[in-house]
Protein backbone atom coordinates (compact mmCIF):
# COMPACT_ATOMS: atom_id res chain seq x y z
CA UNK A 1 0.00 0.00 0.00
CA UNK A 2 1.39 3.35 -0.99
CA UNK A 3 1.42 6.25 1.40
CA UNK A 4 1.46 9.82 0.20
CA UNK A 5 2.97 12.60 2.22
CA UNK A 6 0.61 15.57 2.31
CA UNK A 7 3.37 17.87 3.45
CA UNK A 8 5.18 17.63 0.13
CA UNK A 9 2.03 18.47 -1.91
CA UNK A 10 1.29 14.93 -3.05
CA UNK A 11 -2.36 14.07 -3.90
CA UNK A 12 -4.23 11.33 -2.00
CA UNK A 13 -5.43 8.45 -4.21
CA UNK A 14 -9.30 8.44 -4.45
CA UNK A 15 -11.08 5.18 -3.91
CA UNK A 16 -13.79 4.32 -6.50
CA UNK A 17 -17.38 4.71 -5.25
CA UNK A 18 -19.55 1.73 -4.43
CA UNK A 19 -21.79 2.26 -7.49
CA UNK A 20 -18.74 2.34 -9.74
CA UNK A 21 -17.49 -0.91 -8.23
CA UNK A 22 -20.94 -2.48 -8.67
CA UNK A 23 -21.22 -1.26 -12.28
CA UNK A 24 -17.80 -2.64 -13.11
CA UNK A 25 -18.67 -6.08 -11.77
CA UNK A 26 -22.27 -6.19 -13.00
CA UNK A 27 -23.03 -8.28 -16.07
CA UNK A 28 -25.99 -6.07 -17.04
CA UNK A 29 -24.97 -4.81 -20.44
CA UNK A 30 -24.17 -1.10 -20.67
CA UNK A 31 -24.23 -0.17 -17.00
CA UNK A 32 -20.44 -0.31 -16.70
CA UNK A 33 -20.19 2.40 -19.37
CA UNK A 34 -22.42 4.76 -17.42
CA UNK A 35 -20.94 4.76 -13.93
CA UNK A 36 -17.29 5.62 -14.47
CA UNK A 37 -14.88 7.73 -12.45
CA UNK A 38 -14.80 11.33 -13.48
CA UNK A 39 -17.37 13.85 -14.64
CA UNK A 40 -20.36 13.50 -16.91
CA UNK A 41 -19.51 13.12 -20.60
CA UNK A 42 -21.54 12.98 -23.78
CA UNK A 43 -20.61 9.33 -24.28
CA UNK A 44 -21.91 8.40 -20.81
CA UNK A 45 -25.17 10.27 -21.50
CA UNK A 46 -25.71 8.26 -24.70
CA UNK A 47 -25.10 5.01 -22.84
CA UNK A 48 -27.52 6.08 -20.09
CA UNK A 49 -30.22 6.96 -22.62
CA UNK A 50 -29.78 3.65 -24.42
CA UNK A 51 -29.85 1.72 -21.15
CA UNK A 52 -33.02 3.42 -19.88
CA UNK A 53 -34.78 2.94 -23.23
CA UNK A 54 -33.94 -0.76 -23.30
CA UNK A 55 -35.04 -1.17 -19.67
CA UNK A 56 -38.36 0.57 -20.38
CA UNK A 57 -39.05 -1.67 -23.40
CA UNK A 58 -38.19 -4.75 -21.36
CA UNK A 59 -40.52 -3.79 -18.50
CA UNK A 60 -43.30 -2.94 -20.96
CA UNK A 61 -43.01 -6.38 -22.54
CA UNK A 62 -43.05 -8.08 -19.14
CA UNK A 63 -46.18 -6.18 -18.03
CA UNK A 64 -47.89 -6.90 -21.37
CA UNK A 65 -47.21 -10.64 -21.13
CA UNK A 66 -48.36 -10.81 -17.50
CA UNK A 67 -51.56 -8.97 -18.42
CA UNK A 68 -52.10 -11.37 -21.34
CA UNK A 69 -51.59 -14.35 -19.07
CA UNK A 70 -54.11 -13.28 -16.43
CA UNK A 71 -56.79 -12.97 -19.13
CA UNK A 72 -56.71 -16.78 -19.36
CA UNK A 73 -57.04 -17.07 -23.09
CA UNK A 74 -58.12 -20.43 -24.42
CA UNK A 75 -58.58 -22.13 -27.75
CA UNK A 76 -62.05 -23.26 -28.80
CA UNK A 77 -61.92 -26.70 -30.33
CA UNK A 78 -64.59 -28.30 -32.49
CA UNK A 79 -64.94 -32.06 -32.61
CA UNK A 80 -67.35 -33.82 -34.94
CA UNK A 81 -68.38 -37.31 -33.89
CA UNK A 82 -70.65 -39.94 -35.38
CA UNK A 83 -73.22 -41.57 -33.12
CA UNK A 84 -75.20 -44.74 -33.72
CA UNK A 85 -78.15 -43.40 -31.73
CA UNK A 86 -79.14 -39.82 -30.94
CA UNK A 87 -81.97 -38.27 -28.99
CA UNK A 88 -84.44 -36.74 -31.40
CA UNK A 89 -84.95 -33.00 -30.73
CA UNK A 90 -88.18 -31.41 -29.60
CA UNK A 91 -90.28 -29.92 -32.40
CA UNK A 92 -92.68 -27.12 -31.52
CA UNK A 93 -95.25 -26.00 -34.07
CA UNK A 94 -97.73 -23.16 -33.93
CA UNK A 95 -100.45 -21.95 -36.22
CA UNK A 96 -99.81 -18.39 -37.38
CA UNK A 97 -103.38 -17.65 -36.34
CA UNK A 98 -103.85 -17.59 -32.57
CA UNK A 99 -107.64 -17.71 -32.30
CA UNK A 100 -110.30 -19.47 -34.35
CA UNK A 101 -113.06 -17.07 -35.28
CA UNK A 102 -115.73 -19.75 -34.74
CA UNK A 103 -114.70 -19.95 -31.08
CA UNK A 104 -114.55 -16.20 -30.40
CA UNK A 105 -117.48 -14.63 -28.52
CA UNK A 106 -118.67 -11.07 -28.03
CA UNK A 107 -117.12 -11.05 -24.60
CA UNK A 108 -113.78 -12.10 -26.11
CA UNK A 109 -113.91 -9.29 -28.68
CA UNK A 110 -114.74 -6.80 -25.95
CA UNK A 111 -111.65 -7.75 -23.93
CA UNK A 112 -109.38 -8.31 -26.94
CA UNK A 113 -110.33 -5.16 -28.83
CA UNK A 114 -106.96 -3.48 -28.34
CA UNK A 115 -105.10 -6.66 -29.19
CA UNK A 116 -107.03 -7.08 -32.44
CA UNK A 117 -107.04 -3.41 -33.35
CA UNK A 118 -110.83 -3.16 -32.98
CA UNK A 119 -112.09 0.10 -31.49
CA UNK A 120 -115.26 0.13 -29.43
CA UNK A 121 -117.25 1.87 -32.18
CA UNK A 122 -116.05 -0.76 -34.66
CA UNK A 123 -117.18 -3.74 -32.64
CA UNK A 124 -120.52 -4.29 -34.48
CA UNK A 125 -118.79 -4.28 -37.86
CA UNK A 126 -116.09 -6.67 -36.64
CA UNK A 127 -118.67 -9.01 -35.08
CA UNK A 128 -120.55 -9.13 -38.36
CA UNK A 129 -117.32 -9.91 -40.21
CA UNK A 130 -116.61 -12.99 -38.10
CA UNK A 131 -120.23 -14.15 -38.25
CA UNK A 132 -121.54 -12.97 -34.87
CA UNK A 133 -124.64 -10.94 -34.11
CA UNK A 134 -123.58 -7.28 -34.30
CA UNK A 135 -126.38 -6.18 -31.97
CA UNK A 136 -124.81 -5.08 -28.68
CA UNK A 137 -128.02 -4.05 -26.95
CA UNK A 138 -128.29 -5.91 -23.70
CA UNK A 139 -124.70 -7.16 -23.91
CA UNK A 140 -122.87 -7.06 -20.59
CA UNK A 141 -119.18 -7.99 -20.53
CA UNK A 142 -117.81 -10.19 -17.78
CA UNK A 143 -116.10 -8.54 -14.85
CA UNK A 144 -112.99 -10.67 -15.22
CA UNK A 145 -111.30 -12.39 -18.09
CA UNK A 146 -108.83 -15.29 -18.30
CA UNK A 147 -106.52 -15.02 -21.30
CA UNK A 148 -105.09 -18.50 -20.80
CA UNK A 149 -108.54 -20.05 -20.84
CA UNK A 150 -109.36 -18.09 -24.00
CA UNK A 151 -106.29 -19.28 -25.92
CA UNK A 152 -106.85 -22.81 -24.70
CA UNK A 153 -110.48 -22.75 -25.83
CA UNK A 154 -110.21 -20.77 -29.05
CA UNK A 155 -106.74 -21.86 -30.19
CA UNK A 156 -106.37 -24.38 -32.98
CA UNK A 157 -106.84 -28.00 -31.92
CA UNK A 158 -104.05 -30.26 -33.13
CA UNK A 159 -106.40 -33.23 -33.33
CA UNK A 160 -108.35 -31.33 -36.00
CA UNK A 161 -105.28 -30.00 -37.83
CA UNK A 162 -103.29 -33.23 -37.90
CA UNK A 163 -104.05 -35.17 -41.08
CA UNK A 164 -101.11 -37.59 -40.99
CA UNK A 165 -98.21 -38.20 -38.62
CA UNK A 166 -95.29 -40.62 -38.80
CA UNK A 167 -92.11 -41.00 -36.81
CA UNK A 168 -89.48 -43.33 -38.27
CA UNK A 169 -92.16 -44.92 -40.38
CA UNK A 170 -94.53 -45.60 -37.48
CA UNK A 171 -97.84 -43.81 -36.98
CA UNK A 172 -98.10 -41.08 -34.38
CA UNK A 173 -101.08 -39.04 -33.20
CA UNK A 174 -102.04 -35.80 -31.50
CA UNK A 175 -101.54 -37.43 -28.10
CA UNK A 176 -97.82 -37.66 -28.81
CA UNK A 177 -97.66 -33.84 -28.77
CA UNK A 178 -97.59 -31.75 -25.58
CA UNK A 179 -99.54 -28.52 -25.36
CA UNK A 180 -97.55 -25.37 -24.66
CA UNK A 181 -98.33 -21.66 -24.78
CA UNK A 182 -96.13 -19.22 -26.70
CA UNK A 183 -96.51 -15.75 -28.18
CA UNK A 184 -98.63 -17.44 -30.87
CA UNK A 185 -101.06 -18.84 -28.33
CA UNK A 186 -101.64 -22.56 -28.02
CA UNK A 187 -98.88 -24.59 -29.65
CA UNK A 188 -97.77 -28.20 -29.59
CA UNK A 189 -94.40 -29.87 -28.98
CA UNK A 190 -93.42 -33.28 -30.28
CA UNK A 191 -90.97 -35.34 -28.17
CA UNK A 192 -91.01 -32.87 -25.28
CA UNK A 193 -90.11 -35.54 -22.74
CA UNK A 194 -92.90 -34.32 -20.46
CA UNK A 195 -95.91 -36.13 -18.99
CA UNK A 196 -93.75 -39.18 -18.30
CA UNK A 197 -93.12 -39.91 -21.97
CA UNK A 198 -89.66 -41.29 -22.84
CA UNK A 199 -87.46 -39.36 -25.22
CA UNK A 200 -87.45 -40.69 -28.75
CA UNK A 201 -84.20 -41.58 -30.48
CA UNK A 202 -83.18 -41.97 -34.09
CA UNK A 203 -80.50 -44.16 -35.65
CA UNK A 204 -79.58 -41.99 -38.62
CA UNK A 205 -80.66 -38.96 -40.60
CA UNK A 206 -82.53 -38.70 -43.83
CA UNK A 207 -86.13 -38.94 -44.97
CA UNK A 208 -88.01 -41.67 -43.18
CA UNK A 209 -85.88 -41.53 -40.02
CA UNK A 210 -87.47 -38.48 -38.44
CA UNK A 211 -90.85 -36.80 -38.01
CA UNK A 212 -93.27 -36.45 -40.92
CA UNK A 213 -96.52 -34.55 -40.43
CA UNK A 214 -99.28 -33.31 -42.70
CA UNK A 215 -101.36 -30.49 -41.28
CA UNK A 216 -104.43 -28.51 -42.18
CA UNK A 217 -103.86 -24.93 -41.07
CA UNK A 218 -107.65 -24.26 -41.09
CA UNK A 219 -107.24 -20.96 -42.91
CA UNK A 220 -111.02 -20.53 -43.01
CA UNK A 221 -110.83 -20.06 -39.22
CA UNK A 222 -108.37 -17.18 -39.39
CA UNK A 223 -109.45 -13.92 -37.81
CA UNK A 224 -109.58 -11.01 -40.27
CA UNK A 225 -106.80 -8.43 -40.16
CA UNK A 226 -108.70 -5.43 -38.86
CA UNK A 227 -105.93 -3.01 -37.98
CA UNK A 228 -102.18 -3.18 -37.58
CA UNK A 229 -101.03 -3.90 -34.02
CA UNK A 230 -97.97 -5.50 -32.47
CA UNK A 231 -99.73 -8.87 -32.47
CA UNK A 232 -101.19 -8.62 -35.98
CA UNK A 233 -100.12 -11.49 -38.23
CA UNK A 234 -100.27 -11.01 -41.99
CA UNK A 235 -99.09 -14.56 -42.75
CA UNK A 236 -100.87 -17.86 -43.09
CA UNK A 237 -99.19 -21.13 -42.27
CA UNK A 238 -97.13 -22.58 -39.45
CA UNK A 239 -94.26 -21.40 -37.28
CA UNK A 240 -91.88 -24.17 -36.24
CA UNK A 241 -88.88 -24.33 -33.93
CA UNK A 242 -86.53 -27.27 -33.40
CA UNK A 243 -84.85 -27.21 -30.00
CA UNK A 244 -83.64 -29.37 -27.13
CA UNK A 245 -85.96 -30.67 -24.45
CA UNK A 246 -84.25 -28.50 -21.82
CA UNK A 247 -84.79 -25.30 -23.81
CA UNK A 248 -88.22 -23.62 -23.82
CA UNK A 249 -89.43 -22.51 -27.26
CA UNK A 250 -88.88 -18.89 -28.24
CA UNK A 251 -90.67 -19.42 -31.48
CA UNK A 252 -91.57 -15.83 -32.38
CA UNK A 253 -87.85 -15.07 -32.78
CA UNK A 254 -86.14 -18.42 -33.32
CA UNK A 255 -88.80 -20.26 -35.32
CA UNK A 256 -89.08 -20.54 -39.09
CA UNK A 257 -92.21 -20.27 -41.21
CA UNK A 258 -93.79 -23.01 -43.31
CA UNK A 259 -96.21 -21.93 -46.02
CA UNK A 260 -99.41 -23.89 -46.73
CA UNK A 261 -99.62 -25.99 -49.86
CA UNK A 262 -95.91 -26.91 -49.85
CA UNK A 263 -93.81 -29.83 -48.65
CA UNK A 264 -90.92 -28.65 -46.51
CA UNK A 265 -87.85 -30.68 -45.55
CA UNK A 266 -85.73 -29.62 -42.59
CA UNK A 267 -82.38 -31.15 -41.61
CA UNK A 268 -80.82 -30.61 -38.20
CA UNK A 269 -77.39 -30.99 -36.65
CA UNK A 270 -76.73 -31.18 -32.93
CA UNK A 271 -74.14 -28.90 -31.38
CA UNK A 272 -73.03 -29.24 -27.78
CA UNK A 273 -71.23 -26.36 -26.13
CA UNK A 274 -69.18 -26.98 -22.99
CA UNK A 275 -68.12 -23.87 -21.08
CA UNK A 276 -64.83 -23.77 -19.22
CA UNK A 277 -65.09 -22.91 -15.53
CA UNK A 278 -63.54 -19.75 -13.99
CA UNK A 279 -61.06 -18.16 -14.39
CA UNK A 280 -61.43 -18.80 -18.15
CA UNK A 281 -65.00 -17.49 -18.23
CA UNK A 282 -67.99 -16.33 -16.20
CA UNK A 283 -70.52 -18.66 -17.86
CA UNK A 284 -72.44 -20.81 -15.41
CA UNK A 285 -72.01 -24.55 -15.63
CA UNK A 286 -74.65 -25.27 -12.97
CA UNK A 287 -78.40 -24.75 -12.89
CA UNK A 288 -79.65 -21.19 -12.92
CA UNK A 289 -81.24 -19.67 -9.86
CA UNK A 290 -84.74 -19.60 -11.28
CA UNK A 291 -88.12 -20.65 -10.00
CA UNK A 292 -89.28 -21.43 -13.53
CA UNK A 293 -86.46 -23.35 -15.25
CA UNK A 294 -84.03 -25.95 -13.94
CA UNK A 295 -81.51 -25.82 -16.81
CA UNK A 296 -79.72 -22.76 -18.11
CA UNK A 297 -80.20 -21.61 -21.68
CA UNK A 298 -80.29 -18.20 -23.33
CA UNK A 299 -84.01 -18.64 -24.04
CA UNK A 300 -84.79 -19.67 -20.46
CA UNK A 301 -82.83 -16.69 -19.15
CA UNK A 302 -84.70 -14.25 -21.41
CA UNK A 303 -88.14 -15.63 -20.52
CA UNK A 304 -87.24 -15.61 -16.82
CA UNK A 305 -86.10 -11.97 -16.96
CA UNK A 306 -89.14 -10.87 -18.98
CA UNK A 307 -91.50 -12.62 -16.56
CA UNK A 308 -89.90 -11.13 -13.46
CA UNK A 309 -89.93 -7.66 -15.02
CA UNK A 310 -93.66 -7.80 -15.77
CA UNK A 311 -94.52 -9.23 -12.36
CA UNK A 312 -92.52 -6.55 -10.56
CA UNK A 313 -93.88 -3.65 -12.64
CA UNK A 314 -97.51 -4.56 -13.35
CA UNK A 315 -98.16 -7.69 -11.27
CA UNK A 316 -99.26 -9.62 -14.36
CA UNK A 317 -98.03 -12.26 -16.78
CA UNK A 318 -98.50 -12.89 -20.46
CA UNK A 319 -100.02 -16.19 -21.49
CA UNK A 320 -96.73 -17.75 -22.54
CA UNK A 321 -94.89 -16.77 -19.35
CA UNK A 322 -94.35 -19.35 -16.60
CA UNK A 323 -95.68 -19.06 -13.08
CA UNK A 324 -99.05 -18.86 -11.40
CA UNK A 325 -101.66 -17.05 -13.45
CA UNK A 326 -104.81 -15.41 -12.18
CA UNK A 327 -107.79 -13.91 -14.03
CA UNK A 328 -107.94 -10.14 -14.32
Amino acid sequence: MQEWDMEFGEKEERKPSDITVFAGACTLHGINHIFLPGGVTFRRLLWALSFLTSLALFLYQVVDRVDYYIQYHHVTTLDEMDSSSMVFPAVTLCNQNSLRKSQVTKNDVYWLGGLLGVKEVEMPAFLATIGLDPDLSGFTPSRSFDMTALFDRAGHDLAEMLLDCRYRGEDCEAGDFSRIFTRYGKCYTFNSGKDGKPLLTTMKGGTGNGLEVMLDIQQDEYLPVWDKTEETSFEAGLKIQIHTQDEPPYIHELGFGVAPGFQTFVSTQEQRIMYLPPPWGDCRISNINSGFFSTYSITACRIDCETRYLVENCNCRMVHMPGKRSPY
